[in-house]
């Protein structure tokens, strides 16, 4: 009984949250300038093909694409676009726990086709991740996202969006990090995990139980990892409108 009450307490947090537009994002933050969108592994090895491929995640592909166009438009610097990009190599030590996935130099690693044109802007900053939480991952020049993310929140306020895969995964890791890292800097920041652009991969009990493989319910996990987000400060949006 008491789980139940809990699950459905849960679920009422969950439709109540807010319902944004962009312009009321950009407004709350001071303007364009303070917004940062942090786009996680929409990559080709979780949306379309490989062992961790999931349609499910693919469904926030077109929100995330619409997102970054409409952020364009409104005048959010291409500089204030980010990818935490899955890069192993062959060998990765995570393999341990995951399927071999988004092999660096593999189509899985590669951004999905529709925001291929937002990753190859001048000034959008790519950085390629070896584990879950991109914190410690590089980009090209060899400075870590961490680095980057101090440099941003000495400059002053700033907002983070947070949106891609997987929101139990990559998605709660990186919007903690974000989080934390900015209160250890006692740093003014905002983090905003919109659920309409996080998704998470299904795999039901009885296919799990068949297969040998851990069982992982994605309507649940959503749930509880965005409950758990809001918990550490992070603001959950129900939704978010371009």
């Amino acid at each position: 009984m008491r789980e139940q009450t809990f699950i459905r307490y849960l679920k009422e947090w969950a439709e109540a949250n807010p319902e944004l537009t962009l312009d009321e994002v950009i407004r709350d933050a001071g303007g364009a300038d303070h917004i940062v969108i942090v786009v996680v592994d929409v990559l080709k090895g979780f949306c379309e093909t490989g062992p961790l491929s999931s349609e499910r995640v693919a469904e926030m592909v077109t929100h995330v694409s619409e997102l970054l166009q409409a952020a364009m438009d409104k005048g959010v610097p291409a500089s204030r676009f980010v990818f935490l990009n899955d890069s192993h190599p062959p060998d990765a030590v995570e393999f341990s726990a995951f399927p071999p996935h988004c092999i660096r130099g593999t189509e899985e690693a590669e951004v999905v086709e529709p925001l291929q044109r937002f990753a190859s802007l001048d000034g959008v900053r790519v950085f390629r991740k070896n584990a879950t939480n991109g914190l410690f991952g590089t980009d090209e020049e060899g400075v870590r996202f961490f680095e980057w993310l101090e440099n941003v929140l000495e400059q002053g306020p700033a907002t983070f969006l947070v949106v891609g895969d997987c929101t139990d995964l990559c998605i709660y890791q990186n919007a903690t990090g974000i989080r934390l890292f900015a209160n250890e800097q006692n740093a003014r920041a905002e983090v905003i995990v919109p659920a309409s652009h996080s998704r998470t991969y299904d795999l039901p009990v009885d296919v799990a139980i068949k297969e040998g493989i851990a069982a992982h319910d994605a309507d649940f996990l959503d749930l509880v990892f965005l409950y758990h987000m809001h918990l550490n400060g992070i603001r959950v949006l129900r939704s978010l409108r371009p």
